[in-house]
């Protein structure tokens, strides 16, 4: 547990110390004419955040490698072949529909919907969302907790679970929190089901498009699935739909990347 809690100050660190720099650099005419720095600029410039989140990731990053709290074996890309990562971004838009449309009726406060609307709309912004943020969370509560608590003999179902409320919790957004913990746990299961973190990581950067899609096509942050469905009718009936898409989908990848893993497995006895 000592690692877990090390890896989400190391998280949230990275955060406040990117923060600054940025902060830094954006203000620095100011700070030598004048000498006066606007602690609004994260805020007020899209690039300023975007560029924000990237260094973030390359903090986190370089401190995990440092420490050797990275796993060469999950960044093996033969691992699992291209056609099952074809049918992982499948299944996710059944998932993200259904817990989308679940959360839309708790109707949660959004702390982050302005910051998010000004993101989508600036290339920093956009690479830190749907590239860099989803690495930089996998790489921390995938390979860096999961993985590590499952090592010291915590059951799988209680690390994948552990790992997901921890990564709910750090979001810190009413209305991210919820989703967060399922799509957590999602991700969680298709780490441990497969072995190699570009699968969660390929599921997590699909999922953060989709977001980014949406307000391209809508260009409103307020609209709703159950609108874009056509009405609660027809969302029940696309939901049913997505939640049996859902559970074959799920039953197919547990018997595919199970047969993935253990073939890898055999192979590498065989080397030995």
């Amino acid at each position: 547990m000592k690692r877990t809690v090390c890896l989400v100050i190391i998280f949230l660190l990275a955060q406040v110390l990117s923060s600054l720099v940025v902060l830094f650099f954006f203000n620095l005419s100011d700070l030598l004419h004048e000498g006066r720095l606007d602690v609004n600029a994260l805020a007020s410039s899209p690039s300023a955040l975007g560029i924000s989140l990237l260094l973030n990731g390359a903090v986190v990053w370089a401190v995990m490698t440092l420490l050797r709290w990275t796993d060469r074996k999950s960044f093996r890309f033969r691992q699992i072949k291209w056609p099952v990562y074809a049918v992982v971004v499948l299944w996710m838009l059944p998932v993200i529909f259904v817990v989308n449309l679940l959360l839309e009726t708790l109707t949660l406060e959004d702390l982050n919907k302005d910051v998010f609307a000004t993101l989508v709309y600036n290339p920093w912004g956009v690479l830190a969302i749907v590239l860099v943020g989803p690495f930089t969370e996998e790489l921390v509560f995938r390979m860096g907790i999961q993985r590590h608590l499952i090592r010291y003999r915590m059951r799988p179902w209680m690390a994948i679970l552990l790992s997901a409320l921890i990564f709910g919790a750090v979001h810190g957004n009413p209305a991210q929190i919820p989703g967060a913990v399922v799509f957590g746990w999602v991700l969680g299961w298709l780490y441990w089901r497969s072995g190699t973190i570009w699968i969660p990581v390929v599921a997590h950067v699909f999922n953060n498009f989709v977001g980014v899609a949406m307000l391209w096509c809508t260009g409103d942050t307020d609209t709703t699935l159950v609108e874009l469905c056509g009405g609660a009718g027809a969302a029940s009936v696309w939901a049913l739909a997505a939640a049996v898409c859902g559970y074959v989908g799920y039953r197919y990848l547990d018997k595919v990347l199970g047969v993935e893993v253990n073939r890898d497995s055999k192979k590498t006895c065989g080397r030995t």
